[in-house]
């Protein structure tokens, strides 16, 4: 219990908005207006990435496709986004997946 409610806690961490032009979208882009913070990559939806790196923390890497989504929709319930999150992870090749940030890119949500 006292491990579950340290993770909610954190909840505030996660960006909420579901676009780059959120608050947290903002601040990067005036990061990339600054020589020397320029950020290298795009990413489509920070609090769906986010999402799906809260899902995935305690999966076992490597894992194929299909243990993704299986491992996603036994801890989704909960998710307000889960459609739009499985619908991401079926767009992933049938191959192992080492990382979350692999699954994140693979998944075209980050480029």
């Amino acid at each position: 219990m006292e491990e579950s409610n340290r993770r909610e806690g954190k909840m505030d961490q996660i960006p909420k908005e579901d676009d780059t032009e959120g608050k947290t979208g903002k601040v990067i882009s005036e990061q990339n207006a600054v020589e020397g913070m320029r950020k290298e990559v795009v990413v489509k939806s920070y609090s769906l990435v986010a999402d799906i790196g809260q899902l995935l923390k305690d999966m076992d890497f490597p894992a194929e496709k299909n243990k993704i989504i299986e491992f996603v929709k036994q801890r989704s319930n909960n998710t307000q986004n889960k459609d739009e999150i499985l619908s991401a992870l079926n767009k992933l090749e049938e191959k192992s997946y080492k990382t979350v940030s692999e699954v994140t890119t693979d998944a075209g949500l980050v480029h």
